[in-house]
């Protein structure tokens, strides 16, 4: 079953190639008006004129003409090979174009008022399949979405305009004046594309100097590597020569720790001269000593030497730049700081061991510090640049290092984006930077096909462009298999081994590293995986993924090792129905061991399939029994979009009459919409439940209902009616609680639910009594249900005032969320933690930290009992002085209302009395407070009613604050609210 690789090194030009390619689309601005008046010879004569100039200015960019038709041009960059810069040459071939045609004048008479020739211009980048063309389809025919789109924004540009897209430029774009980013809606393309509007070239000709006005990544890490800088610069300053050399891969961070050990140089007695070396069209002879030599051309008292250097002829000049740099270290101590060192030219390689061999000789202090990759051949091996330098590798940021990046670019951003970035970007600080870019521009998230841009691509393929043919064809089966590579399943497809010498150089180049696990491999970066899988062609993917699939069935193996992985390369080999059931067995054995993320991931995969099956009743029914199950999946993590699919999931079951399946898509959108705070309408679909399962006779249905409706109302603070539905479900799932997991955990959760009622209610003993007898099924196993009850245990902890206690729940709470992926839970422990700290301490972290929770929910459309964020935020906020985000807070908890969620508006309604007691409005802090007693006396809150008379105390708005100091001293010693007890003994 090995693989030809040779048919994926090499696939078959008369299927085509797929490439990711720039493409840049010129159009002549008004040609229509022109050819109106102007003569025929005329205006065949202008566009001779006019094709000589793009056949002239693209290729010497380093781009190729696919097409030329009338005046219009398509060219491309990136085709036979893929650079780095291709974006930045396609718009500086753009604005040369631009500034030829404007010079351009056409033959014979012109109107009056005719203004001269300018073009319009489009720049996109993306996968395109390219095929040999011929005289109809230009000299290459492209198919892919790019093309179009260059096209489309050309269409958009105004005369003498370029418009490129942030996706072909990135970081590029620094390197040109541009307009605001702005987004346009292309017609045939869903989404809006991000551009700007490019103006010229901006005064930067370094990639640092375009990363600084884009706003520089956070330094962090690289202690060590920057303490053996500054050692080695110690070391020169009392007389010797170093030649230290950086080497890491694109993005790892060389350029940044040299400027920041150049800004500790600078403190130093010594003379700073910096140069780089560049890969692009303005690359010169001896550049970074030239760069160098025009940075002192300003200096007063410049030294003679340098008038020597200006004046000598090329050939004498590395001699005089040579004399030059050896008599400034005769005078003081020199660093000299050569970036990208892999493009110098050789006349600069020749020049820096000169400098570095003469200097030695005649003992001067000089530390000559470069940067550069690897060699493209092994990245251990000594470059043919810098051989002869120590050299310091630069690794990738550590997994601690990485979060802080992360942290500082994104500090809202909820933990599961956060290590989805993190593993994305395997420790690169660019991709680290680009994927939060893509993440903020999301709204936070980070979504499939999101992992990288155009511009970053191009880098990665970049580097696979330059591996042997055999590396390359084996780094593209790696991406097929997966982030993860079996050693066994890569050498039954290519014959290569773990220890296969193309194996070990793709290590060697952090391509793929061994996993923890042994006999696996991993891809050092998902980005590189991602751009590498895209950039495979379709039917060498697909090929691959059948290929796999079969050695994956014929292996065999555990049910639960093999579902997800068929499910994966079934889909993309086409495989609808295969697909379709491994997803589906694959999500059922994720929800029994409670790995939700896996199991929504798997559902939501298996419902794609099926849309790929013929449409009969067994497909829609069996539609719908999956949503049901992603039901149960995301409730601790539920999303405005796993409610759609339950609404789509519910028009099925009604078009199709089936009463059962009716029912029990009502219960679970009563349910989902109760995990996302929906309380309202989660009622009203638990009633049609309830209706349709009793005239059906949906026994089992109408069992697990009065847990629902009790949950339900005692979310919407309806108690009276809330603990019989609560009291009825217990008895009936007591019952059945040593048949099935299952029962336990539903149980488990009704007892929850009782508690935080009792709670509420003040009855703290018997609520701890519940809460312990819900959590014995657990016993610290990281269940979804024990995050959840804990997280109520921690509220109630908080009402009593029991503050330790409470963060230690709060704290298990996060830790069991993150455990499985629960969003919800995760957050909701980490806000209640931080009220907890903030009430025992006033730490004054804990805004911060509740600010994040309530901003992690918001992108999943709100989230159960988010009053509580609210209030514990006005409460904070309030007490703080911040009036108008208090006051905001106050507003969100209220607003919490219209779903019935008041768990936080007797908190609110405190926080709005002490505001309006602050600025002396006595009669407006009354009437919050009388709305705060109201607040809780709806809920029959004991506790909220004593912190209220606590309030009231405090604030000594009348005379009868002594009574309510007296009365909320009584009631805490009641109800054992140790915390609230301490404050009002101050009193």
């Amino acid at each position: 079953m090995t693989v030809s690789l040779a048919s994926i090194a090499a696939p078959n030009r008369s299927a085509g190639q797929r490439r990711l390619l720039t493409v840049l689309f010129v159009d002549l601005s008004g040609s229509t008006a022109m050819a109106e008046w102007m003569e025929a010879e005329h205006y065949a004569a202008m566009l001779a004129d006019l094709r000589a100039l793009y056949e002239r200015i693209v290729p010497h960019h380093g781009g190729a003409i696919a097409r030329i038709q009338g005046d219009g041009m398509l060219a491309i960059f990136g085709h036979p090979e893929v650079r780095e810069d291709d974006g930045r040459r396609a718009t500086e071939a753009a604005l040369e174009l631009h500034a030829a045609v404007r010079n351009l004048l056409p033959p014979g008479p012109r109107p009056a008022d005719f203004a001269g020739l300018t073009l319009h211009s489009g720049i996109h980048a993306g996968i395109v399949l390219v095929n040999e063309g011929d005289e109809m389809r230009g000299r290459y025919e492209l198919l892919g979405n790019a093309p179009n789109i260059a096209a489309r924004l050309s269409e958009a540009a105004k005369a003498d305009e370029i418009i490129a897209s942030e996706e072909s430029l990135g970081l590029q774009s620094q390197f040109f004046e541009t307009g605001p980013r702005f987004t346009l809606q292309l017609r045939g393309r869903a989404t809006p594309l991000a551009v700007y509007r490019v103006h010229g070239r901006a005064p930067v000709g370094r990639r640092f100097e375009a990363s600084v006005r884009r706003g520089l990544a956070p330094f962090v890490g690289r202690c060590r590597e920057l303490a053996a800088l500054d050692d080695a610069l110690s070391h020169v300053l009392t007389g010797h020569t170093l030649w230290l050399g950086l080497r890491a891969g694109a993005g790892v961070g060389k350029t940044r720790l040299t400027e920041e050990f150049l800004r500790h140089a600078a403190d130093q007695s010594v003379q700073i001269h910096r140069g780089y070396c560049e890969s692009y069209l303005s690359a010169e002879p001896l550049q970074p000593f030239l760069q160098m030599q025009r940075a002192l051309d300003g200096l007063h008292n410049a030294p003679p030497e340098l008038f020597a250097a200006q004046q000598s002829a090329p050939a004498q000049r590395a001699d005089a730049l040579l004399a030059l740099l050896l008599a400034l270290a005769r005078e003081t101590p020199q660093l000299v700081c050569i970036d990208d060192l892999q493009w110098a030219d050789d006349a600069s390689l020749r020049l820096l061991h000169r400098l570095r061999t003469a200097a030695q000789l005649q003992g001067l202090p000089l530390l000559l510090l470069t940067a550069s990759r690897p060699s493209s051949d092994n990245a251990h091996m000594p470059s043919a640049n810098d051989g002869d330098a120590a050299v310091i590798e630069l690794p990738p940021l550590t997994e601690d290092e990485a979060a802080r990046a992360v942290q500082q670019l994104l500090p809202t951003t909820d933990p599961f984006v956060a290590s989805e970035v993190q593993r994305h970007a395997g420790g690169n600080p660019l991709f680290i930077e680009e994927l939060c870019h893509a993440a903020a521009d999301a709204g936070g998230g980070l979504g499939e096909g999101q992992s990288s841009s155009a511009w970053l691509a191009a880098l990665v393929e970049s580097r696979v462009g330059r591996l042997p043919p055999a590396q390359a064809a084996l780094v593209r089966v790696a991406a097929v298999i997966g982030n993860v590579i079996p050693v066994w399943l890569l050498e039954t497809l290519t014959g290569c081994g773990e220890r296969h010498p193309d194996v070990q150089a793709l290590a060697a180049q952090d391509f793929i590293f061994p996993d923890q696990r042994p006999g696996h491999l991993r891809f050092k970066h998902g980005i590189t995986r991602d751009v590498v899988y895209e950039a495979t062609g379709l039917h060498e993917r697909q090929a691959l993924h059948r290929h796999i699939s079969a050695a994956l069935s014929a292996r065999g193996g555990t049910e639960d090792q093999l579902h997800e992985p068929l499910a994966y390369h079934d889909a993309a080999a086409n495989d609808w129905h295969a697909a379709a059931r491994h997803a589906e067995a694959a999500g059922d054995l994720a929800l029994a061991a409670s790995a939700l993320d896996r199991a929504k991931k798997q559902f939501r995969a298996a419902l794609a399939a099926l849309e790929f099956l013929p449409d009969d009743d067994d497909r829609r029914r069996r539609w719908v029994s999956i949503a049901q199950r992603l039901g149960m999946a995301c409730v601790f993590d539920a999303s405005q979009d796993d409610l759609r699919v339950l609404k789509h999931a519910a028009q099925l079951a009604h078009a199709d009459g089936d009463a059962g399946l009716m029912a029990r898509t009502e219960y679970w959108l009563a349910y989902v919409g109760y995990a996302l705070g929906e309380t309202r309408d989660s009622l009203r679909h638990a009633r049609a439940a309830v209706d349709i399962a009793q005239q059906c006779g949906d026994q089992a249905l109408l069992a697990q209902l009065p847990g629902t409706v009790g949950q339900l109302q005692a979310a919407a603070a309806d108690y009276s009616h809330a603990l019989p539905m609560l009291d009825l479900a217990i008895t009936r799932q007591r019952a059945r609680a040593s048949k099935s997991p299952a029962n336990q955990i539903g149980l488990a959760y009704s007892l929850c639910c009782r508690a935080y009622v009792l709670g509420d209610q003040g009855e703290f003993d018997d609520a701890h009594a519940v809460f312990a007898e819900a959590l014995t099924p657990f016993d610290g196993s990281g269940h979804a249900v024990e995050a959840s009850i804990q997280g109520w245990r921690a509220a109630v902890l908080l009402w009593q005032g029991r503050w330790a206690e409470a963060r230690e729940a709060a704290a298990v709470a996060h830790r069991v969320g993150a455990q499985v992926r629960s969003l919800f839970t995760c957050a909701m422990g980490h806000a209640a933690g931080a009220y907890g700290a903030w009430m025992q301490q006033a730490d004054p972290t804990a805004r911060q930290h509740i600010l994040d929770a309530t901003a992690w929910l918001a992108p999943r459309g709100g989230g159960l009992y988010s009053s509580f964020n609210h209030g514990w935020l006005a409460d904070i906020l309030s007490t703080q002085g911040d009036a108008g985000a208090a006051r905001h807070h106050v507003a969100l908890a209220l607003k919490r209302g219209r779903q019935h969620d008041w768990i936080g508006g007797a908190m609110a309604y405190r926080a709005a009395a002490r505001l309006a007691a602050k600025v002396g409005d006595v009669n407006r802090a009354k009437r919050y407070l009388s709305l705060a007693r109201g607040a809780g006396a709806q809920r029959n809150s004991a506790h909220e009613a004593a912190v209220t008379a606590l309030l009231e105390a405090e604030l000594q708005l009348d005379d009868r604050w002594r009574a309510a100091r007296d009365l909320a001293l009584a009631e805490f010693t009641r109800l054992g609210m140790t915390g609230f007890l301490d404050r009002a003994r101050q009193l």
